[in-house]
């Protein structure tokens, strides 16, 4: 079979890429075959278990959700994540060409994630890729989303009534309705290992109730800015980078640094498309702002 109708067998249809303009999320089953799963946690374990001692190590502090830059020699079946078909070319459909891996991530995830969306911008398309190494069902910390609420004006009134937590001591809607997160209607997904979910990130999202460790693989990619509105909003979020990484907060990617590690960088492969991201990242400021 020739590599162009390999690679056509990768793209989305008309329903899949409606899907996720109207609802903000895509659901693609069993991507990866179970063999290619065990590989992905074998290399998972020891990776995890060398950040927690270098973090045991440097801090006496070891995060209650680690995530952990994939861009790394420990871990080059992750890093060849960035560049497979079935990851890339989709995203080609639903960003426009050049679509450009910013972050890239192992998670190992604790019980709940309240609701949140992972983006305030609204003109600049970024996507949230999640590949799923163990199953995760129901009410067990399977991830929810209110569908559409990536658009306005459901994004603005979630806002408005302060389903996300406020940053000072305001109270949010759910201290002062007497609800649960899990009462918000929402969709919720159930993930298999080999499952890819790709969804907006300004969807709001969830999850509640799952055991510790639960283990996944994200990847977020951002368009290539073609319109002011577009740029500007890349230009928000590169400050916004800068500004993070020098807060305590975020003192874990301080200690992962530098988050493009330079066997990546080097590009030993002489991979075309990781030649031009490396330029991409590294004129935006990204490589500036995690690395340094």
């Amino acid at each position: 079979m020739s590599d162009i109708v390999k690679k056509a067998n990768y793209k989305l249809n008309e329903q899949q890429i409606q899907h996720f303009e109207t609802f903000g999320f895509l659901v693609r089953r069993q991507v990866f075959r179970p063999e290619e799963i065990d590989k992905l946690n074998e290399e998972f374990g020891p990776r995890l278990a060398t950040v927690k001692h270098e973090l045991d190590q440097k801090t006496q502090w070891v995060p209650k959700w680690p995530s952990i830059p994939i861009r790394n020699p420990q871990t080059p079946l992750m890093t060849g994540l960035l560049e497979d078909p079935r990851i890339y070319m989709p995203l080609e459909q639903l960003h426009g060409e050049n679509p450009i891996p910013v972050y890239s991530n192992a998670n190992s995830l604790t019980k709940n994630t309240a609701w949140h969306p992972d983006a305030m911008h609204r003109h600049l398309l970024v996507t949230n890729n999640l590949i799923y190494l163990q199953p995760i069902t129901g009410n067990h910390g399977s991830l929810r989303v209110i569908p559409g609420s990536h658009k306005s004006p459901l994004f603005d009134e979630l806002t408005r009534i302060r389903l996300m937590k406020p940053n000072n001591d305001e109270p949010d809607f759910l201290e002062e309705s007497g609800m649960r997160g899990e009462d918000i209607p929402s969709f919720l997904l159930y993930q298999k290992p080999g499952d890819v979910i790709t969804w907006n990130q300004r969807l709001w999202h969830a999850a509640f109730g799952g055991d510790e460790g639960r283990r996944n693989i994200s990847i977020s990619f951002f368009s290539n800015p073609k319109t002011s509105q577009e740029e500007n909003d890349l230009h928000a979020l590169i400050k916004k980078t800068k500004i993070n990484t020098n807060k305590p907060k975020y003192r874990l990617m301080n200690y992962l640094r530098p988050y493009y590690h330079p066997w990546w960088l080097a590009n030993l492969e002489n991979s075309a498309l990781r030649v031009y991201w490396i330029k991409m990242l590294e004129e935006w400021g990204f490589i500036e702002a995690m690395n340094n």
